[in-house]
């Protein structure tokens, strides 16, 4: 095995074990402790510079043990969540909750079918197992978000979402891993340390 493929293989394995613990700190959240963070942060979330000032924002559909942060009222804003189209995610608009279905993978994905500019998305806000304050983020391993945040036409502002609880003091990096420019909590929303991104005022 040469050095490089070694050095990849040693930050897979601490990625691994990262996921892996992650999960665990997850595991040990009730169901009312998600509902109540969920609220704080999307009290933070509305009330941000980065919020009022975007008409186009990409969200998620959260799985049980992530942060629910669709409103229940869109007012002014054109809200988008991803959908495999072809083998590939794009955002894809909605008008309400209800317009979400389990998708193939079990993760809820909008009805429509179609796509919607990534690079008219003015605000992206992205789920993950782990973040680090200089903006490193371990998603679950399928690589999507990478994919999705890797590309040229995404150049919209990449706010990464989670609980204080699953900010660790480093998350494993390869090349390929794109970093986020801040981080939404239930104590706040921070811009991240050490990254190039021109964030202007994140912060309420």
């Amino acid at each position: 095995m040469t050095a490089p493929s070694q050095k990849i293989s040693v930050i897979r394995q601490r990625k691994a074990d990262l996921r892996a613990s992650a999960k665990a700190i997850l595991a040990q959240l009730d169901r009312s402790e998600v509902v109540s963070h969920s609220k704080c942060m999307r009290e933070n979330l509305y009330a941000s510079a980065s919020w009022q000032s975007s008409r186009s924002v990409l969200l998620f559909a959260s799985i049980a043990s992530e942060p629910d942060l669709i409103p229940m009222d869109f007012q002014d804003k054109k809200i988008y969540c991803l959908r495999s189209i072809h083998c590939h995610y794009e955002p894809v608009m909605i008008f309400s909750r209800e317009d979400l279905k389990l998708g193939p993978r079990g993760i809820r994905e909008p009805t429509a079918e179609n796509p919607f500019p990534l690079d008219q998305i003015d605000l992206i806000i992205v789920p993950g197992l782990a973040f680090d304050r200089n903006g490193g983020r371990l998603g679950r391993g399928g690589g999507h978000y990478d994919r999705i945040l890797g590309r040229k036409d995404c150049v919209g502002k990449v706010i990464g979402a989670c609980f204080d609880s699953q900010i660790v003091p480093e998350v494993p990096r390869e090349e390929h891993d794109s970093l986020v420019s801040a981080l939404l909590t239930e104590n706040g929303l921070k811009t991240c340390l050490n990254n190039s991104f021109a964030l202007g005022n994140l912060e309420n």
